[in-house]
């Protein structure tokens, strides 16, 4: 439903780009469908972006880097080696140590979105983001990159409606089991030591459980929300730059794959990129029935701090122009984004997604472009709109 409450489809015309992002969603979400990552669909997408960009006046290209199809590989192998000292006998204690202990150290590496030795020796599927500039009028004083993905997820029991509400939990006590299992070698001397690394391997044990039930008994979903909305409001944003290029501000365009495989389009980007100084706005799940926000912090075993200055730049709009509905996420959903790889690597972003807490339809066949709201859409693309004209105000500088 639109803000009036309306059900029918709402166009979004961008005067200056003559293209409607909520078409573009719909084309997405519907016509191409579902599109998981590295595979023909996610493509497909990006190759259908680019020729809507290039209809607008703007050129693209895709750069091709090498990816997984889904976060349940590296993490498969992190929590088997975590189940695995359990099933040793007691006497190989060598053994055990060595298992959990490994467990626990690529669990760290994959979590810190650099140096991950694991998930790279797993890349063995081609993907593509999908990259477009547009200099400014004048000289340019920094670089603005806009950015959102273009692949959708799968579905699976860890992400039903009523579950996904304590994923976040979920994935925390994760974590927490791997770093106990480990400790066993050594308060493995007591009872309770014992005790809870037997029941710190039951929970690793759950995960696999649902991460093997995601991958066989799942759905490829549309992607509605996530993130063809994403993806659709960042390419007409880009569109409207390209007729009317900025003042000072070089405009780059980022649209990643495979950021549900683990944000592996953005990682891809920057290990090849010098984005040194750049300012990186990510849009990410953009209409759902839900408050469009602006997050704090973004990360799910650690956490990182969005840009102060974007942040301070985002309170400030909110505060200047209430009829965005743009708030401050003072509950997040304590994800990672493609906002996030870049933080952990000190740079300075900022993302804006629609949640309470919680997504809307989140990695499930409901999310639709039937069950997206226009008037969130509408609502990020305008403050799109006024950060990008803040920003080349040398505001956020």
């Amino acid at each position: 439903m639109d803000a009036s409450g309306g059900q029918a489809p709402v166009r979004e015309p961008l005067a200056r780009a003559g293209v409607s992002a909520w078409e573009w969603m719909r084309a997405l979400a519907e016509e191409i469908g579902p599109r998981r990552p590295g595979s023909r669909a996610e493509r497909v997408a990006v190759e259908w972006l680019r020729a809507r960009l290039a209809e607008a006046g703007l050129e693209a290209r895709a750069e091709a880097f090498d990816a997984y199809a889904t976060f349940a590989e590296p993490h498969a192998v992190i929590l088997g080696l975590g189940v695995a000292p359990g099933l040793l006998p007691r006497r190989f204690r060598r053994a055990r140590a060595a298992l959990g202990g490994l467990a626990v150290l690529l669990g760290l590496s994959e979590d810190s979105l650099r140096f991950t030795p694991l998930g790279d020796a797993l890349r063995r599927l081609p993907s593509r983001n999908l990259v477009a500039a547009v200099e400014p009028a004048g000289a340019a004083r920094r670089t603005l990159c806009l950015v959102a993905h273009v692949d959708s997820s799968r579905s699976g029991l860890i992400f039903h409606p009523r579950l996904a509400p304590g994923l976040r939990g979920l994935l925390g006590a994760v974590s927490a089991a791997l770093a106990v299992q480990a400790l066993e070698p050594l308060a493995g001397r007591w009872r309770a030591g014992r005790v809870a690394a037997r029941l710190a391997r039951g929970v690793l044990a759950l995960g696999l459980l649902l991460l093997a039930e995601r991958e066989i008994r799942g759905e490829d979903v549309p992607g509605a929300n996530d993130n063809a909305s994403g993806a659709a409001v960042s390419a007409a944003l880009a569109a409207e730059v390209a007729a009317r290029p900025l003042a000072t501000t070089r405009l780059v365009l980022l649209v990643t794959g495979c950021e549900e495989a683990g944000t592996l389009g953005m990682r891809s980007f920057l290990d090849r990129h010098d984005t040194r100084d750049w300012l990186f706005l990510n849009f990410d799940g953009v209409a759902a029935p839900a408050t469009l926000r602006y997050l704090p912090h973004e990360g799910v075993a650690r956490r990182w701090a969005a840009d102060p200055g974007l942040l301070a730049l985002a309170e400030r709009i909110a505060s200047e122009r209430p009829e965005l509905g743009l708030r401050r996420a003072e509950r997040v959903a304590g994800l990672t984004y493609d906002a996030t790889p870049v933080l952990a690597r000190g740079g300075r972003a900022l993302t804006l997604s629609a949640q309470d807490g919680t997504i809307p339809n989140y990695h499930w066949p409901s999310d639709t472009a039937e069950n997206a709201d226009p008037g969130v859409m509408r609502r990020a693309l305008e403050a799109g709109r006024a950060l990008i004209a803040a920003i080349d105000r040398g505001d956020a500088d």
